[in-house]
């Protein structure tokens, strides 16, 4: 095509009314290559909107479902290594909470460590039934895991790091959960401590969550979820590698249980100990015949399994279980529990004594030491004999290589799919309404049981644009709902109080939080402005995405837990350790918003220049992949309206 010709076309597309965005000038920005191919396929400067042919459609479609199911398996193969890699210390987190900052700090790195805030949820929830917590320290750990999940999608984001625009798109849709979750959490945990400090109980969530659980113990237990489709099609693979036995995690939280000497012990039962009294254990019991016969007491397991009587059992020492820990000792190895030996069956009826909820189990101690404190946590896969730490770090490596390639595919075909008809997706997800993007986060969440799985999956496509930010928010609001309503379905099954009131309180936290900062526009632009922001930065370096990572969700969390349980160790360490930190903030600060050289610290690092600039590049591409004039595009960008328009 000629010059002639190029010049004829651009005049008969201003007479169509088409907008040809000009190409923009990028030399203030010398980190960047327009030629450079992003991991989703080709440069913005040489993306055309061309039709595909049905064919080829469906092979993409096929491509990328292909490629969500190793992203996914990569995601779930991922929080097993984790699980495996970590538990053992992020169950040993929980027993440091005794303070409210203590509390959110170690919801924060434990649901980090784990990869799953359902784990750390199920955690709270087991230590609080067993009374190893009570329930106001751990409504603020549940604001620390709805905190921490939001890490995994913004792990995903680093996968579009080949293009700025694109890792901008995606950075800043990641960290809009976050900033939403910072924000929440800033306007009520405060408010929590203040008023159960006033109350001396518990505050506003503590005493709704109260009221609304009396009011719903009245039932029976219901059904649970039906397991995920997602989970059903994708633990098998991940599992060929990595394994985690969770209910370790879980039973590592609870104390271990106290050895009791016996006092007596049954004949023929167990093996006679010098100084115990041994006594005939046999029971007088009356069938429904009313033929009265006497017999040994057996173990009723070995009864139903048509065993031998129990006999040379080591008697000497008891253990009171509370029916929590019980309930995970029969889980955390189903081959050994049948050899733990009941009370009952071994020591006279007034020989021991336990709580009503409490079990009583002969070496109940050595149990929980040998098969929890040393229990293996990774229990099965092909990297089994490498052992938990090294098993983890192997298993997140390949989780890492499998996210990587499936999200590069799923990208790629994606694209494909969607470059002749991206700029129809994008005018449907600009219109969608916010509320209805709200309901839809829900469903798809309640569908899939997992927010982390939902907001990375929407990730990419914020990335490409397909997904705008301001569009991204709610649906990732719906996700927080959703997951907490799977959480509250599966503490209606049992109707334990302090376990249906810990899920309300999550839900509850996430539905007030969105009525706070969601539906006036010039609250809903707060977290929106934080997030790009965030992803502007991210853009310019591309080291920032995982320096976040490091430092919100690692760093600071650390040293908030370390100050707070510095001041039970030392009251004046802890003070001077206190003002050290907010005098090292308070300079931070000074040098970020005024700086030292009459220069701010904000424009040393990004100047108004280059603000100005990587906002009009972003403009430009959003706004050529909708078809629309640049102008246009930032009219609707920045329309929010209180009814989700």
């Amino acid at each position: 095509m000629t010059a002639v010709d190029v010049e004829a076309a651009c005049r008969a597309d201003e007479t169509e009314k088409v907008v040809v965005v000009p190409q923009v000038d990028v030399t203030v920005h010398p980190q960047v290559d327009v030629n450079k191919q992003d991991v989703c396929g080709e440069p913005h400067k040489e993306r055309e909107f061309e039709d595909i042919k049905l064919h080829t459609i469906l092979l993409c479609v096929l491509v990328g479902l292909c490629a969500f199911f190793v992203f996914i398996v990569g995601l779930t193969l991922m929080g097993n290594s984790f699980k495996a890699m970590t538990g053992s210390g992020a169950s040993a987190l929980f027993g440091s909470v005794r303070d409210p900052i203590a509390g959110l700090m170690v919801g924060v790195l434990a649901t980090v460590m784990v990869q799953s805030s359902s784990t750390s949820t199920s955690i709270v929830v087991a230590m609080v039934s067993a009374d190893a917590i009570n329930v106001q320290n751990a409504i603020p750990i549940i604001m620390g895991a709805n905190i921490g999940t939001s890490v995994t999608n913004t792990i995903v984001s680093m996968g579009q790091s080949g293009d700025r625009i694109d890792l901008e798109r995606s950075f800043a849709g990641a960290t809009v959960h976050d900033m939403f979750n910072f924000l929440t959490v800033a306007i009520l945990l405060p408010i929590e401590v203040v008023c159960s400090v006033i109350d001396g109980e518990g505050g506003p969530l503590y005493w709704i969550t109260y009221s609304m659980t009396n009011s719903m113990m009245g039932g029976e237990g219901g059904q649970g979820l039906p397991t995920s489709p997602l989970k059903i099609i994708t633990a098998p693979v991940a599992e060929l590698f990595v394994k985690a036995n969770k209910h370790i995690i879980y039973a590592q939280t609870l104390d271990k249980p106290k050895a009791i000497k016996s006092t007596s012990v049954c004949s023929g039962v167990c093996t006679p100990i010098d100084g115990v009294n041994s006594t005939s254990c046999g029971r007088r019991l009356e069938s429904e015949a009313g033929e009265v016969f006497t017999r040994s007491l057996l173990s009723k397991r070995r009864l139903a399994e048509a065993a031998e009587p129990l006999k040379d059992v080591d008697c000497g020492e008891y253990s009171c279980v509370s029916g929590t820990l019980a309930g995970y000792f029969k889980k955390v190895n189903k081959k050994a529990y049948p050899k733990l030996v009941s009370c009952k069956d071994s020591l006279p009826s007034d020989a021991y004594s336990c709580p009503d909820s409490y079990k009583c189990y002969l070496g109940g101690d050595k149990y929980y030491e040998v098969e929890v404190t040393q229990g293996r946590l990774l229990s099965k896969g092909v990297l089994k004999g490498a052992g938990d730490e090294a098993g983890g770090v192997i298993g997140v490596v390949i989780a890492l290589v499998f996210m990587t390639m499936g999200l590069i595919a799923l990208c790629k075909s994606l694209q494909k799919v969607f470059i002749g008809k991206a700029k129809v997706l994008i005018k449907y997800s600009t219109r969608l309404n916010d509320y209805v993007a709200i309901l839809l986060g829900v469903g798809i969440t309640l569908i899939v049981q997992s927010s982390s799985v939902t907001t990375s999956a929407l990730t990419p496509l914020c990335g490409m644009g397909v997904l705008p930010l301001r569009k991204m928010l709610p649906m990732t609001l719906g996700a927080n709902i959703g997951t907490t309503c799977t959480a509250l379905i599966a503490a209606c099954v049992d109707l334990k109080f302090r376990g249906v009131q810990i899920a309300l309180a999550h839900l509850l936290f996430n539905i007030i939080g969105i009525l706070i900062w969601f539906p006036a526009p010039i609250l809903r632009a707060i977290p929106l402005k934080g997030a790009a922001l965030l992803g502007r930065y991210a853009s310019y370096y591309r080291f920032v995405p995982a320096l976040y990572i490091v430092v919100a969700f690692l760093v600071l969390p650390a040293v908030f837990l370390a100050i707070s349980q510095l001041f039970y160790a030392s009251l004046a360490g802890g003070i001077v350790a206190l003002a050290a930190f907010l005098a090292a903030i308070a300079v931070l600060e000074f040098w970020w918003w005024k700086g030292f050289g009459g220069k701010s610290g904000a424009l040393t690092i990004l100047s108004e220049e280059q603000r100005s600039q990587g906002q009009k590049e972003l403009v430009a591409a959003n706004a050529r992949m909708m078809g629309i004039t640049e102008e246009q595009w930032e009219r609707e960008a920045n329309t929010l309206s209180w009814w989700g328009k």
